[in-house]
């Protein structure tokens, strides 16, 4: 079965810190009702995205509806559904290999690219940690039941890494051992270099890159 990468920018905008404002608020005061009616309302225009829904599960035949219900919504499913009719569309780890990020995660160690570094290229942080910067310390957000949230990783964070791939892309380093020469010909060779950066190359500080691996 085929293992799919997904990945979108996410702008940070005055609306989208209105949108994260108004979600948090709401599940401070403990006003699920309020949360719920907010990611509901926006549920809807999420229709036509089939991208969205491959991604994410939040396709109407799905379970999706049911955690937006105010016994089970979360503040990182609200702000998913919120968020989500704005997501761009990026190039994927999957353009043109199902396991791209499979060999990403095997490869770039061997360029001194440590597990952490590796595991924010491919998949980010589950998307409470975006959240928990907004929230500030007062308020400690928990990961939801419904797990298909993507996961987030700051643009800031996506553009040093970019810098990185784009500077591995020119050649194996210089001291390159025969192991590291074998890895980059094996990223260069699978075309999983050139899909990381060209899924990096759109973003800016002031983005969110978004993800989710799904089968």
């Amino acid at each position: 079965m085929a293992v799919l990468h997904h990945a979108f920018r996410c702008a940070v905008t005055p609306a989208f810190e209105r949108e994260i404002a108004d979600l948090l608020a709401a599940w401070e005061t403990g006003d699920r009702e309020r949360l719920s009616d907010m990611a509901l309302a926006r549920y809807a225009a999420l229709a036509e995205r089939e991208d969205i829904h491959a991604a994410f599960y939040l396709g109407p035949d799905g379970a999706a509806p049911s955690w937006l219900q105010p016994q089970f919504i979360s503040p990182g499913l609200a702000a998913l559904v919120v968020l989500a009719e704005g997501f761009v569309p990026l190039p994927t780890l999957s353009a043109s290999s199902d396991t791209n990020h499979y060999q990403l995660a095997t490869q770039l160690p061997a360029f001194g690219w440590a597990a952490d570094e590796i595991d924010v290229l491919i998949r980010g942080q589950p998307i409470e940690a975006m959240l928990q910067g907004y929230a500030g310390s007062a308020l400690q957000l928990e990961q939801g039941g419904f797990r298909h949230t993507g996961s987030w990783t700051p643009g800031r964070t996506a553009r040093t890494l970019s810098t990185r791939l784009n500077r591995l892309a020119l050649g194996p380093p210089s001291h390159a051992d025969e192991a590291a020469l074998a890895a980059w010909n094996l990223l260069h060779e699978s075309n999983a270099l050139n899909d990381a950066r060209a899924m990096l190359a759109a973003l800016s500080d002031d983005d969110w890159l978004v993800m989710a691996i799904t089968h």
